[in-house]
């Protein structure tokens, strides 16, 4: 006698081998929704972090423009020992002290032409003054060119020779700035050019600054820049508008007096200079 299996085979086996798949495929899709887990968790992380590095070199940009604005407006720093205050000029040498002679006050920008002509034709006259004890004679080397011409030739060359003043050079520096001054008398060049720092460091050897590697640290450093800054602002205070301006005041403190800058410019200037200097000293 034969036997025949029913079709579809046992129904229980048939029942696990379906959890079976049913488990493989939950397994699989619990797998794929770890992946996709883990893979947003990574983007998250790498925005995250791209946001915190942008945002720390963004605030590193802040405060380093903070810093370099700091840095390009402030007026801290040294005042040399010829100055005669913190934001006054420089004293030549030789001048006698205050209230002993009259008082000429010199106002100069270092990429100023006129102020060029100035030295040409009065700038050994003011120095004699001082030497000979005619005329305490101050000199306030400015910068407001800079914000004309758009460069910091001015700001730097007077802290170029701010430095050259502490080893007893400053009207020798200023003489030589001035020679070299960007088309004055021939020279390469025009107004506005400025000077680079090659240049100012040859000018304090020109000079004859005695300790050079002193006067490179202390143009390096910026050491007199805060200085210069503060006689800039003391221009306008004092109400100087423009230069070369030459002010004479009586020992006796009395009136000052604007003089002539087109005189001072002529090739009269010395002796239009003098005159004026003898007449407010005499008793």
């Amino acid at each position: 006698m034969s036997s025949k299996k029913r079709p579809g085979g046992n129904p229980a086996r048939a029942g696990q081998a379906e959890d079976a798949r049913e488990a493989r495929r939950a397994r699989a899709a619990a797998l794929r929704e770890r992946e996709l887990a883990r893979e947003r968790r990574r983007r998250v992380t790498l925005v995250t972090t791209a946001v915190v590095v942008a945002l720390a070199v963004v605030a590193t940009v802040v405060v380093l423009v903070v810093r370099q604005r700091d840095a390009a407006t402030s007026t801290e720093g040294a005042t040399p020992a010829a100055a005669t205050s913190a934001s006054g000029g420089i004293v030549l040498e030789g001048s006698p002290a205050e209230g002993e002679a009259p008082t000429v006050d010199v106002w100069l920008d270092y990429q100023c032409p006129f102020c060029a002509q100035l030295e040409d034709t009065t700038g050994e006259a003011l120095t004699e003054l001082a030497a000979e004890g005619e005329a305490r004679v101050v000199v306030h080397a400015v910068s407001f060119l800079d914000a004309n011409l758009r460069n910091d030739s001015s700001e730097r060359a007077a802290a170029a020779a701010a430095a050259a003043a502490e080893q007893d050079r400053f009207a020798e520096y200023t003489r030589v700035v001035f020679a070299d001054q960007p088309g004055h008398d021939g020279n390469p060049g025009a107004e506005g050019d400025g000077y680079t720092d090659e240049q100012l460091r040859a000018f304090a050897e020109e000079a004859g600054v005695p300790d050079l590697e002193a006067w490179q640290r202390a143009y390096d450093e910026g050491t007199y820049v805060g200085y210069v800054r503060r006689v800039e602002a003391a221009r306008a205070e004092q109400g100087v508008q423009g230069t070369p301006t030459v002010r004479l005041t009586p020992a006796d403190g009395g009136e000052a007096t604007d003089l002539d800058a087109s005189r001072l410019l002529d090739a009269q200037g010395p002796q239009y200079l003098r005159e004026q200097v003898a007449a407010v000293a005499a008793p």
